[in-house]
C-alpha cells in the first residue's frame, strides 16, 4: 500500500531519468538538422546553496508523512482512490481536465461526489498537519536538549574561566581543561544544530511538497468537476 502511494506522490527517478533522456535524444535530432554554428560556451549553472542545513525533499520524511496517511486510510472510495485514477490516466493522450473528469466519471457510479472527495482531501490534509505539530514539538525538544542546553553549559564554563583566571598560577591547567571543554561543546552545538535545521528545513519541504499536492488536486476537482 506504502509502495502504491509513494507512486501517487512522487515522481520515479527511473521516469525521470527516461523522460529527459528521451527529451535530450529528440533535441539532439532537430540540432542535427540545423547548420552548424560557431562554438559557444554554455550558460553556468546557478550556483547551489552550499548551506547543509538547507532543506530537500526527503524521501524517507515522505514515506513517514504516507504512512501515516496509510494508517488513517479511509474506507471506501475516496480522494486517494481517486488519486489512483488520475494516475492510471497520466499517459493517456487527454487534457487535465479530462483526465480529471474522466477518474470523477468512474467514481461516481460508486457513488462518489464531489463533496466527499474534497471532503476525504481534507482529511488527508489534516493527517498531515497532525504530523506536522508533532514534528514541531519534537524538534523544540531536540533542540532544547541538544542546544540550548549545551549553550548554557558554555555559559557556564565561560564564567568559571573568568573566575578561576584570577586565581593563582596554580589554577592554571583546570582552566585550560574548561576552554577544551568549551571547544568541544560548541563543535557538538554547531553539528547538532546544523543537522537539525537540515531536518527540519527537509521536513518543511518534504511536507510543504506533499500538501501542496493535496490543496492542487482540491483547486483542480473544483475547477473541472462542478
Amino acid at each position: 500500500m506504502l509502495k502504491n502511494l509513494k507512486s501517487l506522490f512522487i515522481v520515479d527517478d527511473s521516469e525521470e531519468e527516461n523522460k529527459e533522456t528521451s527529451e535530450s535524444t529528440e533535441k539532439a535530432d532537430v540540432s542535427s538538422d540545423k547548420k552548424p554554428t560557431a562554438s559557444t560556451p554554455p550558460p553556468l549553472p546557478n550556483n547551489p546553496i552550499s548551506s547543509s542545513s538547507e532543506g530537500v525533499l526527503d524521501t524517507k520524511i515522505v514515506e513517514k508523512l504516507l504512512q501515516a496517511i496509510e494508517k488513517n486510510n479511509l474506507d471506501g472510495f475516496d480522494y486517494l482512490e481517486y488519486k489512483k485514477s488520475l494516475k492510471a490516466l497520466e499517459k493517456m493522450p487527454m487534457d487535465e481536465a479530462t483526465k480529471y473528469r474522466s477518474a470523477f466519471a468512474t467514481a461516481s457510479t460508486m457513488g462518489v461526489t464531489l463533496d466527499k472527495l474534497l471532503q476525504t482531501t481534507n482529511f488527508y490534509i489534516g493527517v498531515l498537519d497532525k504530523e506536522n505539530e508533532q514534528f514541531i514539538g519534537a524538534f523544540k525538544n531536540q533542540f532544547d536538549s541538544k542546544v540550548s542546553g549545551r549553550e548554557r553549559e558554555i555559559a557556564q564554563f565561560e564564567s568559571i574561566i573568568k573566575e578561576k583566571s584570577e586565581q593563582i598560577k596554580k589554577l592554571t591547567e583546570e582552566i585550560a581543561k574548561h576552554q577544551n571543554q568549551i571547544s568541544d561543546l560548541k563543535a557538538k552545538v554547531e553539528e547538532s544544530n546544523s543537522k537539525i535545521n537540515k531536518t527540519q528545513n527537509d521536513f518543511k519541504i518534504s511536507y510543504s511538497h506533499l500538501k501542496a499536492q493535496f490543496e492542487e488536486d482540491i483547486v483542480k476537482m473544483q475547477k473541472y468537476l462542478k
